[in-house]
């Protein structure tokens, strides 16, 4: 069995290719039923996040057996061309890499961790991971936080949120006066909260399709709340708007937006998308007075800033290679383990066999002497030969230092 990954993120497709290939919920779930029935697949879990989406499985072939059957798959097709793969170490340090946030668009990013570990509470659920990927992913979490403990590449972090804070104060003067309307209660929009009110804009509007999550957060930070079917009749009182929503289709349309520039007198709009599907119709960029910037928009503004993140991303390379070495002592010890237990079970088999044979023998009124012979003859058998057929076809796969281990495995001590 091989660990692999074959995903896509924000360095090798463009958001209008991200959020087609994009899983949460029921979705995610469903996809991770139909994985795990592949023959060769043995367990599975999909990494869902606001930049990637990604397949890690343990399976016979590695990365092939996911990749032939998204060939295979009419609606996953288009999508592979735009996917890169790692097996093995080079999955596992890919895996240490995102959670501890050096693969993300925003480098030392907080919110990742809290996705992948959503992605793997749901593999949980629904039994899709037991052995290998559960103790894998089980040390990228133990890797995340050594990260977090020891370098600086949290607090170094240039967050979409804050990012999104400068650009909206670049282009609106006063911005403490602004009306904002936050469309979303998950972790952006707790976010978006913190660094509104630190920036002093008090006049914030959520909106939320689940109103039990929306009324709460609104309730819990001092805010309006309105649902999210009462948008359109809202959405022109606002001079920002943030939405981050995992809804599968634009919340936000062109009409939406021209209309509400009508009402406002063309007075201007920062519209901020961090929805993957995009909650924004892209065509709305094109009109006059309304800034909008998506999620790789603010990425590009982001890579500008890394360098100050240089140290920290050493430091934490440091811990993942430790900690790479740790998961593949622990792999090693487990694989040998279940080597052993077959091995027992194996020649137990045997032995309880002609154990069988040799009660039957003594039943019948056979001489002890014949007996033991029989059970030494078949035991030399059984064992000698079976072992020695499959060392002939193992030998070709090892190299000399392994020959070496394994001749002195039989050496009369």
């Amino acid at each position: 069995m091989t660990i692999s990954v074959i995903g896509l993120n924000h360095k090798s497709a463009s958001i209008g290719i991200r959020e087609k290939f994009s899983f949460s919920g029921d979705a995610s779930s469903l996809l991770l039923r139909r994985i795990k029935k592949l023959s060769k697949i043995n367990e599975v879990i999909i990494v869902s996040t606001c930049n990637r989406t990604e397949i890690y499985a343990d399976s016979i072939n590695g990365t092939s057996d996911i990749k032939d059957w998204l060939l295979s798959e009419k609606e996953f097709h288009p999508f592979v061309n735009h996917m890169y793969s790692h097996q093995e170490e080079d999955a596992i340090r890919h895996l240490f890499k995102v959670v501890s946030g050096l693969d993300s668009m925003v480098v030392g990013e907080s919110e990742v961790l809290g996705q992948v570990k959503n992605s793997y509470k749901n593999a949980l659920e629904n039994k899709t991971i037991e052995g290998k990927l559960k103790r894998l992913f089980e040390y990228s979490f133990s890797v995340a936080k050594n990260v977090r403990t020891n370098t600086d590449i949290g607090g170094n972090a240039i967050s979409f949120m804050y990012t999104s804070i400068l650009l909206i104060k670049k282009i609106l003067s006063d911005i403490e006066e602004k009306k904002c309307l936050l469309i979303g209660a998950g972790e952006m929009t707790e976010l978006a909260l913190k660094y509104l009110k630190s920036n002093n804009v008090n006049n914030i509007t959520i909106s939320n399709r689940k109103e039990e999550n929306g009324k709460k957060l609104a309730s819990d930070n001092e805010c309006r709340y309105s649902h999210l079917n009462n948008l359109s009749n809202i959405i022109h009182e606002f001079d920002i708007i943030i939405t981050s929503t995992s809804s599968s289709l634009p919340l936000i349309g062109k009409g939406n937006i021209e209309s509400a520039l009508d009402k406002r007198n063309n007075e201007s709009v920062v519209i901020i998308d961090l929805g993957v599907p995009r909650d924004v119709e892209s065509q709305i960029k094109n009109l006059d007075n309304v800034y909008l910037y998506t999620i790789d928009d603010l990425g590009e503004i982001i890579e500008r800033n890394y360098r100050i993140r240089e140290k920290s991303i050493k430091e934490a390379e440091e811990i993942i290679k430790f900690k790479i070495v740790e998961y593949k002592n622990w792999l090693s010890e487990n694989n040998s383990a279940e080597i052993i237990k077959n091995y027992r079970e194996y020649v137990d088999d045997i032995t309880n066999g002609i154990v069988i044979k040799a009660k039957k023998m003594s039943k019948n009124g056979e001489d002890t002497e014949s007996i033991i012979d029989y059970v030494s003859e078949s035991l030399k058998n059984k064992l000698a030969h079976d072992t020695t057929t499959k060392l002939k076809e193992l030998y070709p796969n090892l190299d000399e230092d392994k020959v070496r281990k394994l001749n002195d495995i039989f050496k009369e001590n």
